[in-house]
């Protein structure tokens, strides 16, 4: 008997030990979002160094994402930015069953891994590249381009005082 508990003992604990976990990504915000209560600061693309303060788990993804955009200003200038997250998949519904509804999560698989171009059917938007992987931490090359990347604030900055200046005129 000790023979048999012995072996079904051990593969409980390690059932118990490794634990099932979600897959993790890096996640940088372009800035804070709306709201007193939520302290993002810290988590800002500009502070963006690798560490495991930018580490979240993403339990409705099973794919990381890395989105890069650029905005072009006057004489040449080019400003980048690159945001990354968990990819969103999650999608919620409501299920009607035995006469009431229940909520009902689905994981969607609508992205294919590595990246693309977004076409901006002749609308004049910023150009971006969206790229999706799905290993732990895939989202941290630091670009496509090799080129250093500003803070999206200064697009912003930067954009909002082309159109103040336009407005003058």
């Amino acid at each position: 008997m000790e023979q048999f508990l012995l072996p079904v003992g051990l593969t409980l604990l390690s059932f118990l030990t490794t634990g099932v976990t979600s897959l993790q990504c890096y996640r940088c915000l372009i800035n804070p979002p709306p709201g007193e209560y939520y302290n993002t600061t810290k988590r800002l693309c500009m502070h963006f160094d690798y560490s495991d303060r930018f580490v979240v788990d993403c339990p409705y993804s099973t794919m990381c994402m890395k989105q890069e955009f650029h905005l072009d200003i006057q004489n040449g200038v080019r400003i980048k930015g690159v945001q990354r997250d968990c990819a969103l998949q999650k999608h919620e519904t409501q299920d009607y069953k035995n006469g009431r509804w229940f909520p009902k999560v689905e994981i969607l698989e609508p992205y294919r891994e590595g990246c693309e171009d977004m076409d901006d059917k002749g609308e004049r938007a910023t150009p971006t590249r969206y790229c999706y992987c799905r290993k732990n931490l895939c989202n941290s090359s630091p670009n496509t381009s090799h080129d250093g990347y500003t803070d999206i604030m200064g697009v912003i900055v930067v954009f909002n005082l082309m159109k103040y200046i336009n407005s003058l005129r």
